[in-house]
C-alpha cells in the first residue's frame, strides 16, 4: 500500500485564499489495475480551506488513481484548486480539478479500463503569465505529452506531442517535474525509451524540447535543468 498520498504545494499566486490542503483517503482495492505497484487506490478526497475541511467520496465505479494531490491557483483568480487523477473503471483515467465545492473539470477519459495518465507538472511554460498543467497520456503506451489550461470550469488542451514518459509500470512515484531554468518554468520528462531526460517548454503553442542529459537505469529520478 502507498502510505503517502497528501498534497504537493505548487508555488502559485493566491494559494492561501483557496484550497490550503488536500489528501487522498479511503484506500480501496475495487480497481485492480495496480499500475502504481499495488492493488490499492483511493475512494475519497479530503480538501481543506481556511473555512474547514470537506470530503468527497467517489461512486463504486471510480477511484482516485494517483500518488498525491497537487494544489495551485490554475486560473489566476486568487483561489487555489486541487489536481488529481480520477479513473473510471470502464473508461480509464482523467485529469480532474477539484475545489471545496467538488469537481470543477476533467479531461476526457483515455478510453478503456487499465489505461492511465501521469501528471507531469504545473507552471507557466510559455511565459505568458497563465498556468498550464502537463501530463503524459498513457506513459507506458501512447506516451503523449499533453498541456491543458483551466479556465471558467473547463480544461482546454493547448498542445500535445508524442514520445515522452514519466513513469514505469509498478513504481509508486512519478519521475521528473518542474524546475525554473533561466527564469522560466521548465518541465523535465523522459523520452519514450527512458534513456534521456528532456526539458520542455511551450513556444507559440507548440512543444519545444531540449536534451537534458542521460538517464541511467529504470528507477525514479528528480528533475534538473539541462
Amino acid at each position: 500500500m502507498r502510505l503517502a498520498a497528501v498534497c504537493c504545494l505548487i508555488a502559485a499566486p493566491g494559494l492561501a485564499d483557496g484550497v490550503t490542503g488536500a489528501a487522498l483517503i479511503q484506500p480501496t482495492d475495487r480497481y485492480d489495475h495496480a499500475v502504481l505497484g499495488d492493488a490499492l487506490e483511493w475512494g475519497g478526497l479530503s480538501v481543506t480551506t481556511r473555512a474547514g475541511t470537506v470530503t468527497f467520496t467517489l461512486p463504486e465505479n471510480r477511484v482516485f488513481e494517483d500518488v498525491a494531490t497537487r494544489i495551485a491557483d490554475l486560473d489566476g483568480d486568487g483561489a487555489a484548486e486541487v489536481i488529481v487523477v480520477e479513473t473510471d473503471m470502464a473508461q480509464g483515467a482523467t485529469l480532474a480539478v477539484y475545489d471545496a465545492t467538488g469537481k470543477r473539470a476533467a479531461t476526457t477519459p483515455v478510453g478503456q479500463t487499465n489505461r492511465w495518465l501521469a501528471p507531469a507538472g504545473v507552471g507557466d511554460f510559455d511565459g505568458d503569465g497563465r498556468i498550464e498543467i502537463a501530463y503524459v497520456d498513457r506513459p507506458h503506451l501512447a506516451r503523449d505529452l499533453v498541456f491543458v489550461r483551466y479556465d471558467q470550469g473547463t480544461l482546454t488542451e493547448i498542445a500535445r506531442a508524442r514520445g515522452f514518459s514519466n513513469h514505469r509500470i509498478g513504481q509508486d512515484v512519478i519521475s521528473g517535474g518542474v524546475v525554473v531554468c533561466g527564469g522560466t518554468d521548465t518541465l523535465i520528462v523522459a523520452n519514450a525509451e527512458w534513456s534521456r531526460r528532456i526539458a520542455v517548454r511551450l513556444d507559440g503553442g507548440a512543444v519545444s524540447t531540449m536534451d537534458a542529459g542521460p538517464l541511467f537505469g529504470s528507477g525514479p529520478w528528480m528533475p534538473a535543468c539541462p
